[in-house]
């Protein structure tokens, strides 16, 4: 008997399920284009418990048949597309006709639909797929469709969903994408019984982004529209002074699809290069319109990526538009030159490693060097053994070297004395004696084997070994207190002057680590400052719940926060070294690095005295005077904790005195 096998419709489908239902948020993203397939203008959503045990969407589409409604819950059903040259060109959301399956077969499924020119609707009751109950029904034109106990036959998938809140979160941000590639839509979303998200259809994006963002975040947006050949790019980006710890505000709609793309995100990213910080990434919404055939959607399973058939083409539009809003806000540092048909290719910056001085071994800084005296052909140590003194005498042309007051055998070690003695010849003997009356000589290089005189060379020249106490090391405290700060440079960093060295040190990333050093000392918490006038801070739906979730997190940092409504929270007390007015970016930090996952409470606290820290401390650009300025470099160099700043960045950077020399070239 044959072992391959045709699986059952609905093991297929529930198969087919794990491609296209991963979550609730992929069912309200399936039923939300369903709608907008079926002309659709006002949908709306609702959902409890995080869409586990229940969602709801209403739209006002054109509804469906009453022979057709049972024939959508069959696998490749659907009325998009006819033929396999239908796929070369498709104008919908929709196309593959396996949404409505794959969900049925995984819940429980109320559908109630009904055309404009029908006098009564339909509704239709299936369990894992299965048409459990069919009848005629009174109900408003277009579809509602009721999705309960999501999972309810595949308990091994509810184990891989997350909490509710989270979970409606999702729910949530796909709702908000359909909203903002779609500006036409009026979308409600509804939560728990409570309104969340609306938005008035009135076909602006950006009456969408100040209904999910607020009015705060839509003022450093900039608009831009434009676009290259069949490429027609519009939407919106961040001002370079407002960026993000993350992507997760780059959204992208191709034909009014939200999808994700790195070559989309590359050419953003790539535009804004010189304007953000290393780690910081712009925030953008853009729609692009291209010719249906130019471009593939039926690439991914969950149609989330799509291939363009002209990529640099794309590229290179989405690059000059935003490289042009950026230029017409003024915030190009000088005119760009005339753009090429290709964007450049960014060369990735060079970051030498800067290793401050006071983490390096003893040995590293301070080796004693040869250097050779070409003039006379020998080596002289840099160095003089501190227990002995030589003695110099020159007679005609010879020199002889003797160290002072040892003649013969003394101390446990022997004298010598070095004699150069040009020959007529004009090769020269390098003659020394052992004592009195002992005297070899050695021929100079050019008169034996190359490889032999160099031996012979290193032999003859190198000092006797003498006994060498090792100089003691200057502690923190005396190093600081050797220094002369010479100044300031771009009211920024303190020039200061040191044993053979000078050193440049950065303010903001010192008292960076200052204040944070302070701040991981006092284990019970920071000490809060009550704000006299209450500080309303704008965040979307999902950063507020994030933040208000962890509010034992932020009481031990020092804010106190309550929810305000609409997408606000007010803040009432704020840690002791942050100004009210940066509150606001701290707490924004702080709900992307929980949405982004990253759940440990230890991490997340260290993470949030980070940002109070770089928000409170000094900014550059700032001016100091002499005596503060002296202060602070000495409390830097006296103090080792204080040698990189909390997000890594150094601190201090050590430019020796012969590094400087070897730039002038005074050494070599």
């Amino acid at each position: 008997m044959g072992k391959i096998s045709v699986l059952a419709p609905q093991v297929a489908n529930m198969i087919a399920a794990g491609e296209v239902v991963e979550r609730p948020a992929s069912v309200v993203k399936e039923l939300l284009e369903n709608a907008l397939d079926a002309g659709a203008d006002a949908v709306t959503v609702e959902i409890r418990q995080g869409g586990i045990t229940y969602i709801r969407v209403t739209d006002n589409g054109g509804g469906m048949e009453p022979e057709d409604a049972p024939t959508a819950f069959l696998r490749h059903a659907t009325s998009k597309i006819k033929g396999e040259r239908d796929l070369e060109s498709i104008h919908t959301l929709g196309f593959r006709g396996e949404a409505l399956a794959a969900i049925a077969s995984v819940s429980r499924v109320d559908l109630f639909t009904k055309t404009r020119s029908a006098p009564l609707g339909l509704h239709l009751a299936l369990e894992g797929g299965e048409i459990i109950e069919q009848e005629e029904t009174g109900c408003p034109d277009g579809t509602t469709i009721v999705i309960k106990d999501l999972f309810f036959n595949t308990p091994a998938r509810m184990k891989f969903l997350k909490k509710d809140s989270t979970e409606a979160s999702y729910v949530e941000q796909a709702a908000e994408q359909v909203a903002l590639a779609h500006p036409g839509l009026t979308l409600k979303f509804i939560k728990d019984g409570k309104d969340g998200l609306y938005t008035p259809g009135d076909g602006s994006m950006m009456s969408v982004l100040y209904a999910i963002y607020g009015g705060s975040f839509t003022k450093e947006l900039l608009t831009l529209r434009g676009g290259a050949r069949e490429t027609e790019v519009m939407g919106f980006v961040t001002k370079p002074t407002f960026s993000r710890a993350n992507r997760s505000m780059q959204q992208f709609f191709v034909n009014g699809r939200p999808v994700r793309s790195r070559l989309l995100g590359a050419a953003v990213e790539q535009a804004y290069q010189g304007h953000l910080t290393s780690g910081r990434f712009p925030a953008c919404f853009l729609s692009l319109k291209v010719p249906a055939g130019a471009v593939d959607v039926n690439v991914h399973p969950a149609k989330l990526e799509v291939k363009f058939a002209r990529e640099r083409e794309v590229f290179s539009a989405i690059y000059q538009v935003v490289r042009g809003a950026l230029e017409g806000d003024g915030v190009l540092l000088q005119a760009p030159e005339e753009q090429e048909e290709e964007p450049p290719v960014p060369k990735r910056p060079y970051r030498p490693s800067l290793k401050p001085l006071f983490q390096q071994p003893q040995e590293e800084r301070e080796q004693p060097q040869l250097r050779m005296d070409h003039s006379h052909a020998a080596i002289r140590p840099s160095y003089a053994p501190p227990a002995r003194e030589y003695e110099r005498e020159e007679k005609g042309s010879g020199r002889s070297f003797a160290p002072k007051g040892n003649q013969g055998e003394s101390g446990g070690w022997k004298s010598r004395s070095f004699t150069l003695d040009p020959e007529e010849n004009g090769a020269r003997k390098i003659l020394f004696r052992d004592g009195p009356d002992e005297v070899r000589g050695v021929a100079a290089p050019g008169m034996e084997d190359a490889q032999a005189a160099r031996s012979r060379e290193a032999e003859t020249v190198l000092p006797p070994a003498l006994p060498v106490e090792p100089e003691k090391p200057l502690s923190y405290l005396e190093k600081a207190n050797a220094i002369r700060v010479v100044g300031e440079v771009f009211s920024t960093y303190i020039l200061v002057e040191g044993e053979g060295e000078m050193m440049l040190i950065d303010k903001h990333a010192a008292h960076e680590r200052m204040i944070y050093n302070r701040l991981e000392r006092t284990s019970e918490g920071t000490s809060p400052q009550v704000l006299l006038a209450p500080e309303t801070v704008n965040l979307c739906g999902r950063e507020k719940e994030a933040l208000l979730e962890e509010k034992e997190l932020l009481e031990k940092a020092g804010f106190e926060v309550e929810d305000f409504g609409d997408g606000a929270v007010i803040l009432r007390q704020v840690p002791m070294y942050l100004e009210k007015e940066d509150a606001g970016f701290v707490l924004s930090d702080l709900a992307e690095k929980i949405l982004s996952h990253r759940k440990d409470r230890t991490q997340l606290y260290e993470e949030l005295l980070e940002s109070i820290a770089c928000k409170a401390a000094v900014k550059a650009g700032t001016f100091t005077d002499d005596k503060e300025r002296e202060d602070f470099a000495k409390k830097v160099i006296g103090d080792p904790a204080i040698r990189s700043c909390p997000h890594g960045r150094p601190v201090i950077v050590h430019l020796t005195k012969r590094e400087i020399e070897k730039m002038f070239k005074r050494v070599l």
